[in-house]
């Protein structure tokens, strides 16, 4: 079913603003998996007829999801709703850049290991399971001009994955998000992240090959979807003695690799 044959409730009376609730009618779009990723929306004449509202109205209403991150423009076809891809990598939570320098690569990803283990207890609460449920365990390094600066550790529970094996993951052709989106119908679209200083232990520095104890930055980084459904628990760990971190991004969505 197209969003045209969908009713809407627009409050011309209420203290909301209509753009507003424009944005928020078509975000439930969304919410509801009315509009997939990667689909095209209605063009602005389609909307104004659907609202019966002024086309500065639908404009506001589809900038604010743009500048939100769940809308993305491209010249020339229209207005889609964002999927995570390499094509959208300048929407990516890859945040570093080599000192001195602010320009930003797709960096290079080198598959480490996958495992069946046991969440703990702090796994669990993050992923919403019971202590002790089956977490796959996930290492990947990554790095910018072949050298290594990040190694990046993810937890995602078995039973939203039932799937997924080592050679699905590996043998990718895209993002690990685009994984998840394209394979298993789960789209993350909310991250958060939590920086902390810390040091390198025996597998972090084995495996970036610095000296034990080095300083480190720790990144942990919280995916979920429209429905605030926390799907994935990653930790970064990053040897920054080369390389920057670099935000210049107000994103809602974060790819990964």
């Amino acid at each position: 079913m197209s969003i045209t044959d969908l009713q809407f409730n627009i409050d011309r009376d209420s203290k909301t603003p209509m753009w507003l609730q424009i944005r928020n009618e078509l975000f439930n779009c969304l919410y509801r998996d009315e509009l997939r990723p990667g689909q095209l929306i209605p063009n602005e004449k389609t909307l104004v007829e659907l609202f019966n509202v002024s086309i500065g109205t639908v404009r506001k209403a589809v900038g604010a999801l743009e500048k939100e991150g769940f809308l993305i423009r491209k010249q020339g076809l229209g207005t889609f709703v964002f999927q995570h891809d390499k094509s959208t990598f300048h929407f990516a939570y890859f945040h570093f850049a080599l000192n001195g320098t602010d320009e930003i690569s797709y960096p290079d990803v080198e598959f480490i290991s996958f495992e069946t283990k046991k969440a703990t207890k702090y796994e669990a609460k993050i992923l919403n399971i019971s202590p002790g449920s089956n977490v796959y365990q996930i290492f990947n390094k990554l790095g910018i001009n072949k050298k290594n600066y990040i190694v990046d550790r993810i937890v995602i529970s078995q039973a939203k994955f039932p799937m997924l094996t080592e050679e699905i993951f590996k043998n990718r052709a895209n993002t690990i998000y685009n994984l998840y989106q394209n394979k298993f119908n789960i789209f993350i679209t909310n991250c958060s992240e939590k920086l902390k200083a810390t040091s390198a232990d025996k597998t972090v520095s084995a495996l970036l090959n610095v000296k034990l104890d080095s300083p480190i930055l720790r990144i942990e980084r919280i995916g979920q979807t429209y429905h605030n459904e926390t799907i994935e628990l990653r930790t970064s760990f990053v040897h920054t003695d080369d390389i920057d971190y670099v935000n210049t991004q107000n994103s809602t969505f974060g790819d990964t690799f």
